[in-house]
């Protein structure tokens, strides 16, 4: 199972400490002139979001599917890295909507499926570059509707949306099952996985690919993450008074120093991941993030 970390201009430089690394940018997250080439490292493998979830909460900055894969082309900018370029989609960001409202973003995800595929047939796509449609929906039958509807379109690969505002592991893996008996599991890309119950359950499913930013969200929280047994700490001193992730951990797991660690942030200053307040302290700490959610989503156990 491919792990891509979701990068952000400002996160650390990923594929300097990682030779394997995956990258997933959204052209949202980006200027518009932004290409690979003003990375410092470029990655193994690099995958191209629609900007799908930003349009759906500011939709007058929203573009057409012809705009999006110009775009996501445009930023690849001669690269021959091994590239996942997404399908312009429609989220269903609540879930609690009504039903028309909610299967109207259902239908327009079909319908920039068929789209984006159109273009594609027109103009062709490098060889290196892979497109991937994007599966919505609301409950299992809703996501097994959609990823039907886009199996007959055909797409090499797909890719699962909405899963994010779930939290709960249970009806994730209910969506994700209800989708691979439609387009199977090695096709499937899941966005958004942040839990380390999920993501050992997908890589035990036989997923293509999933994506985390939850070493950059964490760092920013203060929150720092080690693996082989996977443990999560708050920085003492923070106290958590401004923190959404007050009272999920104990003060008993509250460090005043760091443990003993391999990372690359450590291996160069181990205290650099203590720091509050600093941008250089908060991206020392994501990378020492991304290092051990990494090894613990991809490992077979603690």
């Amino acid at each position: 199972m491919d792990f891509y970390v979701s990068w952000y201009p400002g996160d650390p430089d990923y594929p300097r400490y990682d030779s394997d690394c995956s990258l997933l940018i959204s052209i949202t997250s980006v200027a518009r002139d932004w290409t690979i080439k003003q990375l410092a490292t470029v990655p193994r493998r690099l995958l191209i979001d629609s900007g799908g979830y930003r349009f759906a909460i500011a939709p007058r900055e929203a573009l057409s599917p012809k705009q999006v894969l110009t775009r996501q082309l445009d930023m690849l900018a001669g690269a021959d890295i091994p590239v996942v370029v997404c399908a312009s989609d429609c989220p269903v960001l609540d879930p609690t909507a009504g039903s028309n409202t909610r299967d109207q973003h259902i239908s327009q995800t079909i319908a920039f499926a068929y789209e984006f595929k159109n273009l594609i047939v027109q103009k062709g796509l490098p060889s290196h570059v892979t497109p991937m449609a994007i599966i919505q929906g609301y409950d299992a039958d809703s996501f097994s509707f959609c990823a039907h509807e886009l199996k007959l379109i055909g797409f090499p690969l797909y890719g699962i949306g909405s899963l994010a505002v779930l939290r709960q592991h249970a009806p994730i893996m209910q969506r994700v099952r209800a989708v691979t008996e439609v387009v199977g599991a090695g096709q499937l890309h899941i966005f958004g996985v942040s839990g380390v119950q999920t993501a050992r359950a997908l890589r035990n499913l036989g997923i293509h690919s999933i994506d985390s930013a939850r070493s950059a969200k964490a760092a920013a929280y203060n929150e720092i993450l080690y693996s082989q047994p996977f443990r999560r700490f708050g920085i003492w001193e923070t106290a958590f008074e401004h923190n959404p992730m007050k009272g999920r951990i104990p003060v008993s797991r509250r460090l005043v120093a760091p443990l003993s660690c391999d990372c690359p942030a450590c291996s160069q200053d181990a205290y650099s991941i203590m720091g509050v307040g600093q941008r250089a302290n908060i991206r020392n700490r994501t990378l020492h993030n991304y290092y051990h959610l990494k090894r613990t989503f991809c490992s077979d156990g603690d």
